[in-house]
């Protein structure tokens, strides 16, 4: 995962399902950041700069 990937949100993560996330299943962001080895992802204007757990993400487009 590099800054310009564009992820989404796992379906399922151990016991925690997607469903229950304020975004749409299908809803991709992009990485704008990091906090130390954490993701800053894009998700819209509602959600700018969301800190997220990397084994939580799925990579979709890798930028250049």
């Amino acid at each position: 995962m590099k800054i310009g990937d564009a992820v989404k949100i796992k379906a399922h993560i151990f016991n925690w399902d997607a469903e229950v996330s304020h975004l749409e299943p299908d809803t991709v962001g992009v990485i704008v950041g990091f906090d130390g080895v954490e993701p800053v992802v894009f998700w819209n204007l509602d959600f700018p700069e969301e800190i997220e757990y990397p084994e939580q993400l799925e990579v979709v487009s890798e930028s250049r």
